[in-house]
């Protein structure tokens, strides 16, 4: 395929893309819905009375997303592909004219080569642009996080509330708590810097609910198009080009909708995880530490990749005085810093209080859809699984620093495994975790994680309606379900939570299976 059909192919694609995302935004505006009286609406209550045919339009429009995500990203591969003798062809050229040698014609064949990946680059990343800027006015239909990051920086500003040592109920008169939700009577679970950050616009006095919002949006389209540049431009990977990881990233359905729509700080966080992983590729190790440490003061889950950094960075030196040297280094760093920051915050332990809390969550994950089923029949036992989990992916860690410290396992293999794991065996899931493995997967783009990326995506975003619309709209009322042989356990959370959790969960090993019966299969290895 020329170059101008690849480019012609990918701007209808991204003007779909970009269309469809103005469609969400006219049918959830923020504005009025964020002031609709004291009630914290989602999807299916703004659509239940008189619009809930839109809901089929929902599904058709996720479904083109993710469509024109997957056409983009190998229309990209395939032209990258075409192009690689041309780029070869440069290697050697700049090689013998380093010896001496006239240079050949190929240079300025792979020149054009060149200032055509480059362009399309950048037409992918103004279709990311422009459909960045039309989310930050959605409504966010499926978490309300980001109006409790506004309310923990209105309390801290406006009123003098540590969040982390205040709770939101100590204001009980501010006009937006109700935004809170279930967080009223809780501490912030996030970091100092995101505390620090979140704060900013209300610092310019910025303190009206939905322009609030607006500006922590921009927050994440910022973190957003700082980690774009980060893989387009500054990252390199021996069988994908910078243009098709990009697409991969700046593309993806869920990092829009979650990361910028919904306006989840764990894009902040993954930003300074890929500068960290950006930083270490190019033996800058310690400016890594310190990068991969403000992701931690971001957000918690940070943490999980720690470890595997500091073993990477310790294993990489050449002797043993080298390598103790580093691991204090690192450990210095991040213990410094890490401290600082909480001790600026309040005094330690009570800075702790609400990551401590967060890990008594109970939702949606495939220990917890255990656990329901289980205490049905077992209730003592059903305990002992959400009890034990912790230590079931604590074995499961252990054995990825040993697969890595044995070479079994690259850096970016190790990290994707570890949240991977993490995912799984957590005891609460929200459908935005995925975003944590997106560092991994777009900095080491093969077949295995573009398709397990892509359909966990899918199955995500799919799974809230099974939650919102088919419990609520048709299995709640249901009269099979009601009198037939599960009555005794038709409820939300026992009948939703295994149905949904057995699917969203399975879905993204969908290509493995496809894999074993075809190895040929075009469709699954797409990106080898």
């Amino acid at each position: 395929m020329t170059f101008q059909q690849t480019k012609k192919q990918i701007l209808q694609w991204g003007g779909l893309t970009i269309f469809i995302y103005l469609i969400f935004v006219i049918a959830f505006p923020l504005i009025p819905y964020i002031h609709y009286g004291s009630l914290m609406l989602d999807m299916e209550m703004i659509l239940r009375d008189q619009a809930r045919w839109f809901i089929y339009v929902y599904m058709a429009g996720l479904l083109l997303l993710f469509y024109a995500f997957y056409k983009i990203t190998k229309l990209t591969h395939e032209f990258s592909k075409q192009n690689a003798p041309a780029k070869s062809a440069t290697l050697q050229s700049e090689n013998k004219n380093s010896d001496g040698h006239r240079p050949s014609e190929s240079n300025a064949v792979a020149g054009s080569a060149t200032l055509q990946i480059n362009t399309l680059k950048k037409h992918i990343l103004s279709i990311g642009i422009i459909s960045g800027i039309i989310l930050l006015f959605l409504y966010p239909i499926t978490a309300l996080d980001v109006a409790l990051y506004v309310v923990f920086a209105r309390n801290w500003v406006l009123y003098g509330g540590n969040p982390f040592t205040t709770p939101p109920e100590t204001f009980i008169t501010d006009p937006y708590i109700h935004l809170t939700g279930e967080y009223v009577t809780k501490t912030s679970s996030y970091g100092p810097i995101w505390e620090i950050v979140a704060s900013i616009p209300i610092r310019l006095d910025i303190t009206e609910i939905a322009s609030a919002i607006i500006a922590t949006k921009i927050i994440s389209l910022s973190a957003y198009l700082f980690m774009a540049w980060l893989i387009g431009w500054k990252w390199r990977q021996k069988n994908v080009s910078q243009v098709t990881a990009l697409s991969f990233f700046a593309l993806n359905p869920l990092v829009m909708l979650e990361a910028i729509g919904n306006g989840h700080n764990d894009m902040l966080m993954i930003a300074f995880i890929t500068l960290g992983i950006v930083l270490f590729q190019n033996q800058k190790w310690i400016w890594a530490t310190v990068a991969l440490t403000i992701a931690c003061l971001i957000k918690i889950p940070a943490l999980i990749f720690m470890p595997i950094f500091g073993l990477a960075v310790i294993t990489t030196a050449d002797s043993f005085r080298s390598r103790l040297m580093r691991g204090l280094i690192v450990a210095s760093i991040f213990l410094s810093l890490f401290f600082i920051f909480y001790r600026l915050m309040g005094p330690i332990p009570d800075v702790f209080a609400g990551v401590i809390d967060s890990f008594s969550r109970r939702s949606f994950s495939p220990a917890y859809a255990l656990h329901v089923i289980v205490r049905e029949i077992n209730p003592e036992f059903a305990k002992a699984i959400l009890a034990n989990t912790r230590y079931v992916f604590l074995l499961i860690y252990i054995f990825i620093l040993i697969q890595f410290m044995r070479k079994k396992l690259t850096l970016l293999e190790a990290g994707f495994v570890a949240y991977l794991a993490q995912i799984f065996l957590s005891n609460a899931f929200r459908i935005w975790y995925p975003l944590w493995l997106i560092p991994f997967a777009v900095l080491n783009l093969n077949s295995k994680t573009y398709w397990r990326v892509f359909l966990f995506s899918i199955a995500v975003q799919f799974s809230i309606l099974s939650y919102y619309i088919l419990w609520r709209w048709h299995w709640r009322y249901w009269e099979w379900g009601l009198t037939g042989p599960l009555s005794a356990y038709w409820n939300y959370f026992t009948i939703m939570t295994p149905f949904t959790v057995s699917w969203t969960f399975t879905l993204p090993f969908l290509a493995d299976v496809i894999r074993l019966r075809s190895k040929r299969s075009h469709w699954v290895n797409m990106l080898d």
